[in-house]
C-alpha cells in the first residue's frame, strides 16, 4: 500500500511572496476589502467601523522595523518546508486547499472535489488593476507558468474511496479554457447591511493559487504529480463543518493507505490561518490541537470564527485528521502573527510539518 511520509500545514499569503518592504503597500487593500471579519463576534466591519473601535496597540505593531522580523520568520519557515520535502522525496502530493472566485462560483461550488486529470496548467496571476507594480501585489509565490502532472490514478482512487464511505464529493479531469462568474459573501454584519457581491469576467484560469502556492513555494517549481482536492471553506452555505472536514481527512489517510501502490505520498494542507484579521486566540486553539493530536478540539473549532479567509483554518482541520494517530512527528515550525494596520487587519501565518523520524 502506499505510505504517508510527509505532512505540511502553510499559509499561502501574497505578504509571503513579498518583500518586508511591500508589506505596508499590500495592507492598503484592507481599506477597501469587504471581508474584514472581526473576532470574537466574526461579524463584517468596514475598515473604518473598525479603525474608530480598534485597540489602540495595533498601531504600536504595524511598523517596519516589526515587519522585517516578521518577514525573516517566514522565510526562514518556508526554508524548513523546503528542506523537509526534500528530504521526504514524495512520489506524489495531495494537496488540500480552497478556491477563492477562480475555479468555482455560484453556478457549481462544491463542498468536496477533487481533480483527477493528468495535468492541469499554472497560470501566473496577474497583477491586481490599479496596483503599483513594483509594490502592490507580488504574483510570484501563486506560480510561474508550467504544466503540472497531475494524479489521476491516485484522485480516482480517492474518489471512489470517498463515494463507498458516505462523502458525496464532486470531481474534474480537465480546465476550460476561461471560468468566471459571481459569489455573493454571505458573512454577518452588525449593522444587517448588504452582502459584498464580486463578479469575475472570464478569463484563462489554472491551478489555484493555494494549490500553486505549494508547487511554486515548497517544490521550488521542481514540481511532483499533485492530486489537487479543494473544500469550499469560504463560501456559505454549503461550507464543511470542522467535525466533517476531520472526518474527511481521516477518509483520505484511509484512501491513501489503501491505494495499492509502494509510493511515497506528501499530504499538504495550504491557507490561513487566521485573516484577513488576525484572530490569535483561534489560531492558537488549532495549533495546539494539532500538536496534541486533539480530535475534539480539531473537530469544534467555532464556526462563528471562521468567516471570510480565516475558514481556511479547516484545510489544517482536513490535515489533522490525515494525520490522527499516525507515526509521524509533528513540529510547529513558526507561528507568525501579523498586525498590519491600525484598525487590527492581518493575518496569523502558520507553518508545521508532520515527518518522519
Amino acid at each position: 500500500m502506499a505510505e504517508i511520509v510527509l505532512g505540511i500545514g502553510t499559509s499561502h499569503s501574497p505578504m509571503l511572496g513579498q518583500s518586508a518592504e511591500q508589506w505596508p503597500e499590500q495592507a492598503k487593500y484592507d481599506l477597501r476589502n469587504q471581508e474584514l471579519a472581526f473576532a470574537p463576534s466574526g461579524n463584517v466591519l468596514t475598515y473604518e467601523q473598525a479603525l474608530a473601535v480598534a485597540d489602540p496597540i495595533h498601531a504600536t505593531l504595524a511598523t517596519q522595523e516589526r515587519f522585517n522580523v516578521q518577514h525573516a520568520a517566514t522565510q526562514a519557515a518556508i526554508g524548513r518546508m523546503i528542506e523537509a520535502f526534500a528530504n521526504a522525496k514524495p512520489d506524489v502530493v495531495v494537496a488540500i486547499s480552497d478556491d477563492q472566485d477562480e475555479l468555482f462560483f455560484e453556478d457549481n461550488m462544491p463542498t468536496f472535489s477533487v481533480y483527477w486529470g493528468d495535468s492541469i496548467p499554472i497560470i501566473p496571476r496577474a497583477a491586481r488593476p490599479g496596483s503599483n507594480p513594483k509594490a502592490a501585489f507580488y504574483s510570484w509565490g501563486y506560480g510561474e507558468e508550467l504544466v503540472l502532472p497531475t494524479h489521476g490514478a491516485l484522485g480516482r482512487h480517492i474518489i471512489e474511496h470517498m463515494i463507498a464511505n458516505d462523502f458525496d464529493v464532486s470531481h474534474f479531469n480537465y480546465i476550460k479554457d476561461n471560468y468566471g462568474g459571481q459569489v455573493t459573501r454571505r458573512y454577518p454584519r452588525e449593522d444587517g447591511g448588504e452582502q459584498a457581491v464580486r463578479t469575475t469576467e472570464p478569463r484563462p484560469m489554472g491551478l489555484p493559487h493555494g494549490h500553486a502556492f505549494v508547487v511554486r513555494r515548497i517544490q521550488e517549481n521542481r514540481p511532483v504529480p499533485m492530486v489537487p482536492i479543494f473544500q469550499n471553506t469560504c463560501y456559505p452555505p454549503n461550507q464543511p463543518t470542522p467535525s466533517r472536514c476531520f472526518a474527511f481527512g481521516q477518509a483520505i489517510r484511509e484512501a491513501i493507505e489503501s491505494w495499492d501502490s509502494v509510493e511515497r505520498v506528501a499530504v499538504v494542507a495550504s491557507g490561513g490561518l487566521s485573516h484577513f484579521t488576525l484572530d490569535e486566540e483561534t489560531d492558537r486553539m488549532l495549533l495546539d490541537g494539532l500538536e496534541k493530536d486533539d480530535a475534539e478540539t480539531l473537530s469544534s473549532i467555532p464556526r462563528h470564527r471562521l468567516h471570510s479567509a480565516a475558514s481556511e483554518m479547516l484545510n489544517w482541520v482536513t490535515l489533522g485528521g490525515v494525520m490522527h494517530e499516525n507515526d509521524l512527528n509533528y513540529e510547529l515550525i513558526d507561528y507568525v502573527p501579523v498586525t498590519r494596520t491600525p484598525a487590527g487587519t492581518g493575518g496569523g501565518w502558520g507553518f508545521a510539518q508532520w515527518t518522519q523520524t
